[in-house]
């Protein structure tokens, strides 16, 4: 499947919803779901339905890999998996970004060794250029004869836009890029991550990733299970804006707070909207469907917040990979406080959220609990479960193709 790369008037959009938050803010309201939603618990617990969305999400449509800087340089490669699936990343001599199976086509070991030239397999010796060809094989006059080109490391379909690394686990998914994002990319091409530089990257632990992305998806819980970290007078509430399977959150402006910050909606509300910085208009919540949330920060200097949870080959089993980036070099107590920052976040999320998605899961294992519900406050996860239910039993996009392309509500 191919489409046209959609065009997005970004400015009158963003402007449009800041109209929408700042409506909103002054009148402490928000806009619920029309109903709650009931789930079957054996969404979060079922090992074959958790195959399934492995199946037709992770290996079938485009997902984030990495931020462009992790790979900056060439020669500069880093290792994952997604769904039991072993990734090696690698940028080429010539500055293009590839995304391999990191298995040694001779008997499949993986390649945990590399340079800025080659890959060598750590069983046999087999060595692999930075385009994933077959180059070198250790005895080749004893070994037999092989077409060198034959035995290349398996290549993933990958795109670079936005200032990210986008791949899709299926060489012969039908799925491209253009079709997935509806031109949300346009938004993201907004915070200009092509220039940024990587500062702290964290991997934790979780459980079934949905439960781990649920928790980026709502701010209900912050009070409660934050309190000792955010505070037990932080806002509960989320606005919620969708695009396709794609959304933004962000909870209602407080006027009276934070007036010296520039990037307070409340302080350019009388300016005119031409005057209006893209900064004070994006902040908040972006989450890229499934699985990705990108947060803005502005405490020490613009900075952001890439989390990844991506799921094992288990129901049981997940990743949240928290790459922090920032738009300078870091140094002296600007390298301190973003490093401060970073441990304090994930702390947040290892220990409070993942803690409690664990305890959850033991639970939800149990089959004693035979729905879990979705408040009408929740609606980004109501969002997330019909695009999930939508896309996985299909395991294709052309439901995207006639999604309007702008923003929507609840």
């Amino acid at each position: 499947m191919t489409t046209e790369k959609a065009i997005v008037d970004v400015r009158s959009q963003l402007v449009e919803v800041a109209r929408d938050i700042l409506a909103h803010s002054k009148a402490d309201t928000i806009r619920p779901a029309s109903g709650i939603m009931k789930l079957d618990s054996r969404l979060y617990s079922d090992q074959a339905n958790h195959e399934k969305e492995c199946q037709n999400l992770f290996k079938k449509i485009p997902l984030v890999l990495a931020a462009s800087c992790e790979l900056r340089e060439s020669g500069q490669f880093q290792t994952m998996q997604i769904a039991g699936i072993p990734i090696l990343l690698v940028r080429d001599k010539h500055g293009v970004a590839h995304a391999f199976l990191n298995s040694c086509t001779h008997r499949g070991a993986q390649l945990a060794k590399g340079s800025k030239a080659r890959f060598t397999c750590p069983y046999h010796g087999w060595t692999f250029s930075q385009e994933g060809l077959l180059v070198a094989i250790t005895l080749n006059d004893l070994f037999g004869d092989i077409d060198f080109k034959d035995y290349g490391l398996v290549s993933f379909p990958v795109t670079e836009r936005a200032g990210l690394i986008w791949g899709t686990l299926d060489p012969s998914s039908s799925n491209d890029l253009d079709t997935f994002l509806q031109g949300f990319d346009m938004f993201l091409e907004t915070f200009g991550l092509d220039s940024w530089r990587l500062a702290e990257k964290r991997i934790l632990d979780g459980t079934n990733w949905k439960l781990a992305i649920e928790a980026h998806l709502e701010f209900y819980h912050l009070p409660v299970l934050h309190k000792n970290t955010f505070g037990p007078n932080t806002s509960n509430k989320a606005l919620y804006y969708f695009w396709g399977p794609h959304q933004r959150l962000i909870q209602p402006t407080d006027s009276k707070e934070n007036l010296a910050d520039e990037h307070n909606l409340f302080k350019i509300a009388d300016k005119p909207d031409e005057e209006w910085p893209t900064e004070a208009m994006t902040r908040g919540e972006w989450i890229i469907f499934p699985n990705v949330s990108i947060n803005l920060f502005y405490d020490g200097g613009p900075g952001i917040l890439i989390s990844q949870v991506v799921p094992g080959a288990n129901v049981n089993e997940s990743q949240t990979i928290q790459t922090f980036l920032t738009a300078d070099e870091l140094e002296g107590d600007a390298r301190t406080k973003v490093k401060d920052l970073s441990d304090f976040l994930e702390f947040v999320v290892s220990q409070e959220d993942l803690a409690t998605s664990e305890k959850q899961q033991q639970a939800l294992q149990t089959g004693l609990l035979h729905e879990v519900t979705i408040g009408r406050n929740e609606a980004g996860i109501q969002h997330l479960h019909k695009w999930i239910n939508e896309i996985v039993s299909t395991g294709a996009l052309d439901q995207l193709l006639s999604y309007p392309r702008k923003w929507t509500a609840p």
